[in-house]
């Protein structure tokens, strides 16, 4: 039985990552984000179009250190998933693409841990968006639990070019 037609390979002879998985590394680094929009709000203008954009996004009150820890695996995968070519030589990030999932999944359940944590210290609020939060994540953790596509296309790296 043929599992993937030709177009869902790439140029390099591997399968495409899926859109929904570089949007799930993508929404794992929400941290990093919600910490550098913070940030642009103390140091930017009001009335610059940077500040009128900051006061729709999130603010700092969903996101804390630990919280940019969990996101560090999530960032391995996807630096590793923006040099997934030939020309990579690095086996490190062969080595965290081969683990890509379990590296994701280790970012989703630390974040689930300490914002029920969070929750249970009284440290953060369960509200609207810290419910959100989990609510994605225990998608995303099935989402990655269960895809087969997601297997085969953490099993693919494409071949190194050797040099002349």
């Amino acid at each position: 039985m043929l599992l993937y037609t030709p177009d869902d390979y790439n140029q390099h002879g591997v399968l495409h990552v899926p859109f929904f998985l570089a949007l799930t590394s993508f929404y794992l680094l929400k941290h990093w984000f919600i910490a550098l929009f913070s940030v642009m709000k103390i140091t930017s203008d009001a009335k610059s179009m940077i500040g009128s954009l900051v006061l729709f996004l999130p603010s700092a009150e969903h996101s804390s250190s630990l919280l940019l820890y969990a996101c560090l695996p999530a960032i391995l995968v996807t630096f590793s998933m923006a040099r997934r070519n030939p020309k990579t030589r690095s086996t490190f990030l062969r080595w965290v693409w081969q683990r890509g999932r379990l590296f994701l999944l280790s970012s989703l359940l630390l974040e689930i841990g300490l914002l029920i944590f969070y929750i249970m210290l009284g440290i953060k609020k369960l509200d609207e968006v810290l419910l959100m939060f989990l609510y994605m994540d225990v998608i995303l953790v099935i989402y990655l639990i269960r895809s087969q596509r997601v297997r085969d296309v953490f099993a693919e790296f494409p071949k190194s070019i050797s040099s002349k």
